[in-house]
């Protein structure tokens, strides 16, 4: 397969992923990403790393924000958001984590491609992403990209374009880059 037509042809298939999202869901993640709470990221493998670049920019915004497993992370509790990603929904230690924090009272949101997830009594709510996960299920669309790539791909951009729609009007490049690491 030809670099250029590759390209496009995953640039194509996470833009299919993307349309497929649904509006409501998206922006009451919007919505949580405006509350005044402290947040916590959590995912295993490639979904983890995701989940850390995401927590680090919503850092740049001026939230709290914490990545589970790291040294420094607190306790969450009561009016806390954890936002989990994981594209099966079904990572052990993502279901264990997910039972404590509901357990605590934190809300607790599934950036997932399974959308049995919500009927799960841990979770608040989810954001379902339409891609292809590892396991290839039914129903998940085809894709030329190995494991979950698809999965993380597509939701590296929503997180994204999220916190872009969460920002104020006087958020700008320039306010956020005042949060951004300066020790280097």
């Amino acid at each position: 397969m030809e670099t250029v037509s590759t390209i496009q042809f995953i640039l194509d298939e996470v833009n299919s992923v993307l349309k497929g999202c649904c509006n409501r869901e998206y922006e009451f993640f919007v919505s949580l990403l405006k509350r005044e709470s402290r947040f916590f990221f959590a995912g295993e493998g490639r979904s983890g790393l995701v989940a850390k670049m995401i927590a680090m920019r919503l850092m740049h915004s001026g939230k709290t924000v914490f990545v589970i497993g790291e040294t420094t992370t607190p306790a969450i509790g009561v009016d806390d958001v954890l936002i989990i990603l994981s594209g099966s929904g079904q990572t052990p230690m993502i279901k264990q984590i997910g039972q404590s924090a509901s357990s605590t009272g934190a809300l607790v949101c599934v950036v997932t491609t399974n959308t049995k997830v919500k009927h799960f009594t841990w979770c608040s709510a989810i954001l379902h992403v339409p891609a292809a996960t590892k396991y290839r299920l039914e129903g998940e669309p085809s894709t030329i990209q190995p494991l979950g790539n698809q999965f993380d791909q597509a939701a590296h951009l929503l997180l994204d374009a999220a916190i872009i729609d969460s920002l104020s009007k006087n958020q700008t490049n320039d306010s956020l880059k005042k949060q951004h690491a300066n020790l280097e």
